[in-house]
């Protein structure tokens, strides 16, 4: 018995590209490791197993050459979904999501390869004759490589522009209704894939072109399922995020309401004031007067006419929260210096609206030493902010937190124990400009922290 070099490169070649696209989709921050470590990893251990096959299907076992191959090839990919599901930290709905869309591009290039197999046989004349030990041939390696050729593009830009975007902007409270419905799609599709291959393959009369008929319709039928589930649940997220702006924006309406009315009263106060001191003039009370005008002073001091920094965005946000903190008794420490960005207005009111109104309800629940610890500022181009504030604690998803103590957003969970909402908003939002946002509860301090980075020459 030889040892069957189509063997290993037939293998490689049909398993080693599903492998790399399961781990395609997630951001870097998804994942336990650096991607090209991971990517590495994943091509040693694909030729490893391409060399393991190989020399297995030259053992004697007593078992059918096609049932030990399709054996071997369910094992590694057990193996491999194993260190998938390890070293992606994403929800487990997500990564479930992946791989069966993998799963759907493996199965159609493996049941289209099988038909233009039995073409070239019946109609070219083209006959491989392998050996007992030999699975692949030159010819089915050969069919594989040109279906790869303009299959796996198109894969990609699906995974890459679509898929990608599909997960990180929609929240995974709402992917699980609709993941079932892409699973329970893509099985359907699958199977119905493989019973028409094993159907036409019985049969005594082929119409080859019938069966790829059948195959591109169910083609057209999956792709439109993805289509319309991924354009609809991006469409919704996108209205959701755009009504939570115009919420914050509707909030510094009413700020700017509140301070026009302040601005009346403040004016019809002083009339009364003018008139308290001139009649203490009048009586050459100067002790009172000073006692007066020191008083006057300490209730005019006010949070929403301080100035934080020179940007005009950021410097109202900070008003209108650190007003609402100081309203609660939160002591608020601001260090602040941004001027000109280019970052959208729409954009920082999502991030400092959802931060420091997690930080302002997390303060309200402490008893005391309530406070709220904010830096910004802007280095090598980027706009990096720090929010730290006191908290008593919060739900966490221990799946997904990392060693180093910062944690994606996925980690944290509300109340209800879906996905913190505001978190994935700051982290999208910093992801559109090229940055990222890691969060961080320390339960021995009591303190819970956010370091956000935009690149604010990112296109």
């Amino acid at each position: 018995m030889t040892l069957s070099i189509w063997n290993a490169i037939g293998f490689f070649i049909q398993f080693f590209p599903c492998a790399i696209m399961i781990f395609l989709p997630f951001p870097q921050d998804m994942y336990r490791f650096r991607r090209r470590r991971i990517f590495s990893v994943v091509t040693i251990s694909a030729i490893l197993l391409s060399l393991f096959f190989a020399v297995f299907m030259c053992i004697d076992t007593g078992i059918k050459t096609a049932l030990f191959a399709n054996l071997f090839m369910l094992l590694s990919i057990l193996i491999t979904l194993a260190a998938y599901f390890f070293i992606v930290s994403d929800s487990f709905v997500k990564k479930l999501l992946v791989f069966f869309v993998v799963m759907s591009y493996a199965a159609l290039q493996y049941c289209l390869v099988n038909v233009l197999i039995g073409f070239s046989s019946d109609f070219l004349n083209i006959t491989m004759t392998l050996r007992a030990n030999e699975v692949y041939s030159w010819y089915d390696i050969t069919l594989y490589l040109i279906t790869s050729a303009f299959m796996l593009p198109l894969m990609l830009t699906f995974l890459i522009r679509i898929l990608r975007i599909y997960i990180c902007e929609v929240k995974t409270y709402y992917m699980r209704r609709e993941s079932f419905v892409l699973i329970f799609s893509t099985i359907v599709f699958i199977a119905m894939m493989i019973y028409v291959d094993v159907v036409y393959y019985y049969m005594a009369y082929k119409s080859y072109l019938l069966m790829l008929m059948l195959f591109f319709v169910l083609l057209l039928y999956q792709i439109f399922i993805y289509w319309l589930i991924f354009h609809e649940s991006l469409q919704r997220e996108r209205d959701s995020e755009l009504q939570r702006t115009v919420e914050i924006q509707q909030l510094q309406y009413k700020k700017i309401a509140e301070d026009i009315e302040n601005t009346r009263k403040m004016r019809h106060d002083m009339r009364h004031h003018y008139n308290s001191l001139n009649d203490m003039i009048c009586r050459g009370q100067l002790d009172e007067i000073k006692d007066y005008l020191s008083e006057l002073i300490d209730t005019t001091v006010s949070h929403d006419n301080k100035t934080y920094c020179k940007n005009m965005t950021v410097n109202g946000l900070l008003q209108y929260y650190i007003g609402i903190a100081a309203n609660e008794n939160i002591r608020c420490e601001v260090q602040a210096d941004c001027d000109k960005l280019s970052i959208e207005a729409s954009d920082l009111t999502v991030i400092f609206g959802n931060a420091l109104e997690n930080a302002i309800n997390a303060c309200k629940k402490c008893p005391d030493n309530r406070w709220i610890k904010l830096k910004i500022g802007t280095v090598q181009g980027s706009l990096a902010i720090e929010i730290s504030n006191s908290c008593m604690g919060v739900n966490i998803n221990h799946h997904l937190q990392s060693e180093d103590g910062f944690s994606p957003a996925e980690t944290f969970l509300d109340s209800h124990n879906g996905v913190g909402y505001g978190l994935r908003s700051i982290a999208h939002t910093a992801q559109k400009y090229g940055g990222s946002a890691k969060f961080r509860f320390n339960a021995e301090e009591g303190t819970f922290t956010a370091r956000i980075r935009l690149n604010m020459n990112y296109e």
